[in-house]
Formats: C-alpha cells, structure tokens, sequence
C-alpha cells in the first residue's frame, strides 16, 4: 500500500473516477484506525465503515452505513447511521464532509479521502484521512473481481457473483489461484441450482398461483482482508433466499500462499505439535461471552476447540480474524466475528511463516 508521507510529497492530485467501488483505510483523530468501503455513481456516493480492532463485535453492529453526495469537485457530504437495538430501527450518528480525489505515483493511481467527521450526539468534529487500499501481489500480477449473473424465468432463480481473479504474465499461478475459486463455490452454485428448479416445479404443480412471485436467489460477494506478494486472504460471502420466512447468510474464507501457489491451513501458520486452537479458542470464547449475547454453552459448543468450529478465518493486519455465522454461538443474533490479536499468537506462531511478519 503506498504510504502517506509518499503521498504527500510526490503525489499528483486529479479528480475521482464518476464511478468507483473500492476500500480506503486510515484513521480519524489519528488514533481511531477505520476501513471504509464506498460506491460511487455520479453525484451519489454511499458505503459503510468500521473501526479496525481487536476482540469480539456482531457483524450487524460492526458496519455503519454511509449515504450522501459528492460534487465534480470532489466535495463529500455524507451522513452514517447505526442499528439502534432498543428502537429496531436506524439512526444517524455522524458525517463524514471532506475531499475525495485521485493521486498519482509513478504511473499508479489512489484515492485519497481527507476532512472531517462529527458525531451527532455533542457535534464533537475531528479530521481523518484514509487512502485507498491497494494490494501489491507480485509484479505484472493483480486481483481484479470479475461480476457474472445466471438468471433464468422457466426455472425461477436469479444468481450474481462478484469473485475474486488473479490476472498476469504468469500462466500457471493465475490458472491455478482461478480454478480454486471456481472449486471453492462450485458446490454451493450446484446446491442452489438444484434446489430452486426442484422448488420452481414443487409450486408450478401445488401453488400455481405464486407463479409470478419472485423464485430464488443467490448472491456471492467477497472482500480481501490482508494481501502482499506472499498471501492473500479472503472472505466469501454467501447471501440466498429460497422462499423461506428469512434468507440465508454463510462465510467461507480462501487463505492462499501465492508463493507456494496453495490454499494455506490453519494449522499451518503455527508451530508442529502447538496448542494454537486451544489459544484461539479460549480467547474467542471470552470476547464472544462479553457481548452478552446468550447462553454460554452455546457459545462454548461453537467456538469450542474443534477445526469444524474454525473454517471461517482469515489473516487480517490486526489479528486472525474469526467469523462465526449465525447460530454457530447464538441464536437469533445474527453471524459475530473475533479478532484475535497475533500479541496472543505470537508464543505459538511459525517462525518464519506467514504469520511472522505481524509480530515482533
């Protein structure tokens, strides 16, 4: 990722793109770090952000959402609202007003996004500044999202995709990283497939009537938690609906070693014979137990130290990310997420792994 202080002395400044999906990282009052993930079209802008931590957060209250303008000029105005629980529903907890433009180095270009945030409680206001994400995964290599839809009206379902491909002058790492995407969500792509034709015929037969309501749908969505030339993490999010009262959310992570040109196992970034599930276990248990979010055994039956309970996990640059979908630790409170600090994996990680960049 290119550095501030890079930025601030070479940089070429331009106007944003009319159009742009992308992360930008950074922090407010230079202490609090955030991620924010912004959508732009035309004068409309929206996105959401989160506080980069450590420790266990729902995922429903780890995003706020952005909504606002953005001028030719590059002039943001944004507005962020919070789920409130007690009231069910929204509310507005602050702004972000600043500048978002483009900056150019050596040929590559960043947004960059500086201003000020104020919450709505006190209208406290403090500066932050965030610069766009952009992971170098090699020369002549790179990760794109490639988007695809498959929608069919005799067989009532509609699937869109937003994956993950790795493009470049090195044939046999892109053809491979490719194909373990493609395997990855194969089997859920079949399994939905098969369910929504056999369900678009179980009522064109038994409720004719429903026959213009909308079939099944799938979404697949996925985010990069961490990358540099050696590794890139990722999390695959899985969004369906299939008639039921609610639809269906799951996770899967993809940790791949672009060196070796494999997925990455857990057990993997630590040391052969090391207790690091029992370490990882017993620190989400205790977060997970501080949200308050239900009964403890079953929390403890799904965040125990079992491998089934960890296939949800990624490196991100704060910690080993964990994420438990919904019903895994609690019912009815949604998917949560654990970020162990690598302070606490640090007597158990690999020396020399892909870990070991994060410790000292």
């Amino acid at each position: 990722m290119i550095a501030p202080d890079e930025i601030s002395r070479q940089a070429v400044a331009l106007a944003a793109p009319a159009q742009f999906k992308t992360s930008l990282t950074g922090a407010i009052d230079g202490r609090y770090n955030i991620q924010m993930d912004l959508e732009r079209d035309g004068t409309k802008i929206k996105g959401t952000y989160f506080y980069k931590k450590t420790g266990a957060m729902s995922i429903a209250a780890k995003y706020i959402s952005l909504s606002g303008t953005i001028d030719s000029d590059g002039n943001v105005d944004m507005t962020e609202s919070a789920f409130e629980p007690q009231g069910g529903k929204e509310i507005k907890t602050g702004s972000f007003k600043g500048k978002l433009g483009a900056v150019v180095i050596g040929g590559r270009q960043s947004l960059r996004f500086v201003g000020n945030w104020t919450r709505s409680k006190d209208n406290r206001s403090m500066a932050f500044s965030l610069q766009e994400v952009k992971f170098d995964v090699g020369e002549d290599l790179r990760i794109v999202t490639r988007k695809s839809e498959d929608k069919n009206r005799s067989q009532k379902f509609e699937l869109e995709m937003e994956l993950p491909k790795l493009e470049g002058n090195d044939p046999e790492r892109t053809d491979k990283f490719n194909k373990t995407i493609d395997r990855l969500v194969s089997k859920e792509i079949s399994e939905f497939k098969a369910f929504a034709v056999d369900n678009a015929k179980v009522i064109a037969k038994e409720e004719p009537s429903r026959g213009d309501m909308p079939g099944s749908s799938m979404e697949i969505g996925h985010s990069i938690t961490a990358s540099d030339r050696d590794f890139v993490s990722l999390l695959f999010t899985y969004y369906s609906y299939t008639g039921g009262a609610h639809p269906n959310t799951f996770t899967k992570s993809l940790n791949y070693d672009l060196r070796q040109n494999d997925p990455v196992s857990l057990g993997s970034l630590f040391a052969p014979n090391s207790n690091y599930l029992k370490l990882i276990s017993d620190y989400c248990l205790a977060e997970l137990k501080k949200l308050g979010i239900g009964d403890e055994e079953w929390i403890e039956r799904g965040a125990g130290p079992k491998t089934e309970n960890y296939k949800s996990w990624n490196i991100a640059p704060e910690g080993l990310m964990i994420t438990f979908d919904a019903y895994q630790v609690a019912s009815y409170r949604g998917p949560q997420e654990v970020i162990v600090p690598y302070s606490i994996l640090k007597p158990v990680i690999k020396p020399g792994g892909i870990l070991s960049r994060f410790v000292k």
